[in-house]
């Protein structure tokens, strides 16, 4: 029989080995934390990142400690493979803009610290409506990146979206045709807002194409389960700079310096969160499916590297330019009142060309305000029909003195100008709320025929900034999906 010490010596044990237990959960928790925010990722940090991180820590324990537990079953099983194949489209913030290190990005941290295989396709100052009809051009250029792991026959498993910024026009296009070529993909959205200029576009639309799709959304802000909505359009409307009205430090540790990008803090909880998606509600097969490209599409843009397409040649009035050369921004300027291009349609039928081009306006509500002047736009096959033109012209301008004609109208999706061969171009942007940021805009240009096609392209009054041209967009898949908003 045990004598009393020995029982009480067996008591102590007991207690010290259930208060181990009941404590794992917290160590558990704790160590993921410090995966999280300790990772490499966050080695460079800005200090107040770092210090505010750190101030947060129990409270995100708590929120995860507190939220219910992500449920999994048959239809939401963990994927299987630890390498996946992921593409990411956006803007600049999953460019990488603003932060000290553009490694530091989420697709970057995607791809380096958690291992996957991800091809990044962001492209800066723009949304949607570029990739929707210029997807497959895209793929294409990548596969002479000699530092991708992008393959053309080898399906993605995850694309993640992230357009709320910058614009999501064209973005159901864009998703039928992803669903067309990777029909197995999983689809997730991520909700990015800004503190300045209204925060972000109202994403709806987008978010309840995605969940159709079967895919799902991470509101960006949001540090519990990943799944639960954080509405930023709900927080106070803050100023920046006020000292009674400034956002509080949980805020603004999401976001850079401008205020408006994401900082590398954000950048890592936004890789958290999406990355715990993947693995809790993901239902990636082992062998993915290929689809079609139903046609594809033939677009080039230059605004990145200053590449322009074989099939473009100026022949007067504009020049290829690096207009922002601290950030490496490139486009075709008109340096007179009327340019000419060549375009060499390779097709063995009529097709739509849209053009893609700057905008900005200091205030949204004039449509006189923008940075960039309207223009004409006149698509012929042959170059002897490009002389005489400026008589037609002429009926755009006030005969005075050159000003803008008061009756034309800015922003209107059927005038045509003085004959119906003209395409008019507002430079201004069609969506209000994006009117005040500097980005690019997609209109209708006119129909290719097959062969060689002149681009006469005319200002109709002077702004601070030439009009600046781009990309080009032919899109024959566009059609094929039934697509008929060209613009």
């Amino acid at each position: 029989m045990p004598s009393l010490s020995q029982v009480s010596s067996k008591l102590q044990q007991n207690n010290m080995l259930q208060s181990i237990i009941q404590k794992l959960p917290y160590v558990a928790l704790a160590f993921v934390f410090v995966m999280f925010y300790g990772g490499p990722e966050l080695a460079s940090i800005e200090e107040r990142h770092r210090s505010l991180a750190e101030q947060n820590a129990q409270e995100i324990i708590q929120q995860k400690t507190q939220a219910s537990p992500i449920q999994t079953s048959q239809e939401h099983s963990p994927q299987k493979r630890d390498k996946l194949n992921i593409l990411t489209l956006g803007g600049s913030v999953t460019w990488g803009a603003a932060i000290p290190n553009r490694g530091q990005s989420y697709p970057n941290v995607l791809r380096d610290w958690d291992k996957h295989n991800v091809t990044n396709l962001a492209i800066r100052a723009t949304g949607s409506d570029y990739p929707a009809q210029c997807i497959s051009s895209m793929f294409r250029i990548e596969e002479y990146n000699e530092e991708s792991t992008y393959h053309p026959e080898v399906p993605f498993d995850v694309i993640i979206f992230e357009f709320s910024i910058n614009g999501m026009s064209g973005f159901d296009l864009l998703l039928k045709r992803l669903q067309e070529r990777f029909p197995d993909a999983l689809f997730i959205y991520i909700d990015l807002w800004s503190l300045r200029n209204g925060g972000a576009m109202d994403s709806t639309s987008a978010r309840q194409l995605v969940k159709e799709a079967g895919g799902y959304v991470y509101f960006f802000g949001n540090k519990g389960t990943p799944l639960l909505p954080f509405e930023f359009r709900d927080l106070p409307k803050y100023e920046i700079g006020s000292k009674t009205n400034s956002p509080p430090d949980h805020i603004m540790q999401l976001f850079a310096d401008d205020t408006h990008h994401i900082s590398t803090y954000g950048h890592s909880l936004a890789r958290f969160q999406v990355k715990t998606i993947i693995e809790q509600y993901g239902k990636i097969p082992m062998k993915p499916r290929l689809g079609s490209w139903h046609g594809g599409d033939k677009c080039r843009s230059w605004f990145e590297d200053g590449k322009v397409s074989d099939s473009l040649q100026i022949i007067d009035g504009a020049k290829l330019n690096e207009w922002d050369k601290e950030k490496h921004k490139f486009a075709i300027e008109l340096d007179a009142p009327r340019a000419v291009i060549e375009y060499t349609h390779n097709g063995d039928n009529e097709a739509p060309i849209n053009f893609q081009f700057m905008t900005k306006s200091i205030d949204k509500w004039d449509v006189f305000s923008g940075l960039y002047p309207p223009v004409v736009v006149r698509i012929t096959p042959a170059v002897e029909k490009i002389e005489n033109t400026q008589e037609i012209v002429s009926g755009f301008h006030a005969e005075s003195n050159g000003e803008f004609h008061p009756n034309l109208k800015l922003i209107s999706d059927t005038y045509r100008g003085p004959d119906d061969g003209w395409n008019f171009i507002s430079s201004v942007n069609k969506l209000m709320g994006l009117r005040n940021f500097h980005i690019t805009s997609v209109e209708h240009g006119g129909m290719l025929k097959p062969g060689k096609n002149y681009i006469q392209v005319y200002t109709l009054e002077k702004r601070k900034n030439p009009f600046r041209l781009t990309a080009t967009i032919v899109c024959e898949a566009c059609a094929q999906l039934g697509w008929k908003d060209f613009s």
